[in-house]
């Protein structure tokens, strides 16, 4: 009996809280967000909030007392058609803003964002390029990339066909996870050299500090070969 009220007082609660944010949208969005409350956008979605809300709340509400008197697919039913029913008449009367304006005033054209919105946008489009830039930066200086550039650098068959000095590109992408002295790497590293470009696609363990290797192979751009550079074979891209 006291599960049976808890549900049916949390689901008035959402009824009520569903006509308050219905009633007052802009209610949902605090005053330091930096989206604008009254762009049409963020008025409906309050709205659609808050008829879900009285949807939630009265299906809760009606489906716990129903499910007591007739349980089964009936209640069930009762509790889908209350809810739909309860969202559509118990939402709060409100006078659209077109109707409350004088007829000789233009209509408002209000943007998403605020100033303080589009300022804070402004100023995070530089600040992710930075990030973007030193987290590829870091990848290109760890170990196992430098180790995987070094062995490509010196390895004959790579300086035949790029031709030398082979220079490692910025944009490495990849990933690296380090615990400890253990970890796991799976790169990609752009190369190229006088004669052309490629891809050199490393797969590494660390143990005890010391990586190791067990892929190692140079994609050279245009071609169908790859170049294994651990067994000093060609392998076909499939």
């Amino acid at each position: 009996m006291y599960s049976l009220l808890t549900v049916v007082a949390v689901g008035i609660s959402f009824i009520f809280l569903g006509r308050w944010i219905y009633r007052d949208p802009k209610k949902l969005y605090p005053a330091w967000l930096y989206s604008n409350p009254d762009h049409y956008l963020l008025l409906g979605f309050a709205r659609a909030f808050a008829t879900l809300a009285i949807f939630v709340g009265s299906s809760a509400a009606i489906g716990t007392v129903v499910s007591q008197i007739s349980p089964g697919i009936a209640a069930t039913l009762l509790m889908l058609v209350g809810g739909v029913s309860s969202a559509y008449f118990l939402r709060p009367k409100v006078e659209r803003m077109a109707d409350s304006l004088p007829t000789n005033l233009e209509p408002v054209h209000r943007n998403f964002l605020t100033s303080k919105g589009k300022w804070l946008l402004v100023g995070s489009i530089p600040t992710a390029a930075v990030f973007v830039v030193v987290l590829i930066a870091s990848v290109g200086n760890s170990d196992v990339c430098k180790a995987a550039v070094n062995q490509a650098q010196f390895n004959t068959t790579v300086i035949e066909q790029l031709g030398q000095p082979v220079e490692r590109g910025f944009l490495v992408s990849g990933n690296i996870e380090i615990t400890g002295p253990s970890g796991h790497a799976d790169i990609a590293i752009p190369l190229s050299g006088p004669k052309g470009k490629g891809t050199l696609y490393a797969v590494g363990v660390e143990e005890a500090g010391i990586w190791r290797f067990e892929t190692l192979q140079l994609a050279i751009d245009g071609r169908t070969q790859r170049l294994d550079l651990l067994n000093g074979n060609s392998k076909k891209i499939r």
